[in-house]
C-alpha cells in the first residue's frame, strides 16, 4: 500500500512538475510577443530597444526680474497657476492657427482653399511649437496639452460654418482629424531627428501628398520641399533660442516669414 502511494506521489509530482514547466513556457512566449514601446516626443515606437536611461531633467521655466511686471509676478505667484497655463495653451494656439502667412503657405505651395489645407499649415506650427515647449517640463507640458485642446476645439467651430453638416459626421471627421495629427506628430519627430533628407521625406508624405487626392498622380517639386525644410529648421532655431517664458508666461510668439526663394 505504502509503495502504491510513494508511486501515485511521483507521479503526481512529475504532472505538476510539467504542467509547471509548460505554463512558464507559454508565459514566456506570450511576453516574447509583446512588443517593446519606447516614448519619444509625442508618440510610441515599435522599433527601439530597451534601454536604461534616466528621465529627462524637468527644468522650470525661469522669470527674468528685469522689469517691474516680472517682478510683481514673482511677488504675487509662487510658480505658475495652471489657469493660466491653459489661457497661455490657448493663446498659442492663435498664434499657431492665425498668425502665421497663411495666404502666402496657400500660394508658394498651390494649396486649395479648404479646411484641410488651414489644418495643415496650423498642424505644423503646433508641431513645432510643441517640441519646444515639451523642452519645459511639466509646466510646457501641460500648456502643450492645452494648445493642443484649444486645436479641436477651433476645428469643431470651423466645421460648423462650413455648411449644414450633421453633428454625428462631424464629429467622425474630427475624430479622422486628430487620428492623422497623431500620425503626423510621429513621422515630423522622425524627421526632425534625422538629416535634412529626413525632414524632406517626412514634410513630402504628410504635408505635400495629404492636400492631393492622388498620389499616384504627384511628382516631388524639391525646390518647393527644400523651401519648407528651411522654413522649419530656421523656425525651429528660433524657437530653440527663445525662453520659455516667452512661451508660457508672456503667450507670444512671432513666426518667420515664408521667404519664397532658397
Amino acid at each position: 500500500m505504502n509503495k502504491i502511494i510513494v508511486a501515485s506521489t511521483r507521479i503526481l509530482n512529475t504532472e505538476l512538475k510539467n504542467r509547471s514547466y509548460n505554463s512558464q513556457l507559454c508565459l514566456s512566449k506570450k511576453l516574447n510577443s509583446l512588443p517593446v514601446t519606447y516614448h519619444g516626443f509625442h508618440t510610441s515606437s515599435l522599433y527601439f530597444k530597451t534601454v536604461e536611461t534616466k528621465p529627462p531633467e524637468k527644468k522650470e521655466v525661469a522669470i527674468p526680474e528685469d522689469n517691474f511686471v516680472s517682478k510683481l509676478y514673482r511677488k504675487i505667484f509662487s510658480g505658475v497657476p495652471k489657469s493660466k497655463l491653459k489661457a497661455s495653451g490657448y493663446i498659442l494656439l492663435t498664434y499657431c492657427a492665425q498668425k502665421q502667412d497663411l495666404e502666402d503657405f496657400f500660394r508658394v505651395f498651390d494649396m486649395p482653399d479648404t479646411f484641410y489645407s488651414w489644418f495643415l499649415v496650423t498642424e505644423l506650427h503646433v508641431w513645432m511649437l510643441s517640441c519646444r515647449l515639451m523642452e519645459e517640463g511639466d509646466y510646457g507640458r501641460q500648456t502643450r496639452n492645452a494648445m493642443v485642446e484649444a486645436l479641436w476645439a477651433d476645428c469643431d467651430i470651423r466645421a460648423k460654418t462650413i455648411g449644414d453638416i450633421p453633428a454625428s459626421m462631424r464629429s467622425k471627421q474630427i475624430i479622422s482629424i486628430s487620428e492623422e495629427f497623431q500620425a503626423a506628430l510621429f513621422v515630423y519627430d522622425e524627421g526632425l531627428l534625422g538629416g535634412d533628407k529626413e525632414l524632406a521625406n517626412a514634410l513630402w508624405r504628410r504635408f505635400f501628398l495629404s492636400m492631393r487626392d492622388s498620389e499616384e498622380k504627384q511628382t516631388p517639386d524639391m525646390e518647393k520641399i527644400a523651401l519648407l525644410v528651411k522654413y522649419v529648421r530656421a523656425t525651429m532655431q528660433k524657437l530653440d533660442n527663445t525662453e520659455g517664458f516667452e512661451f508660457i508666461i508672456k503667450s507670444q510668439f512671432d513666426w518667420l516669414p515664408l521667404e519664397e526663394k532658397l
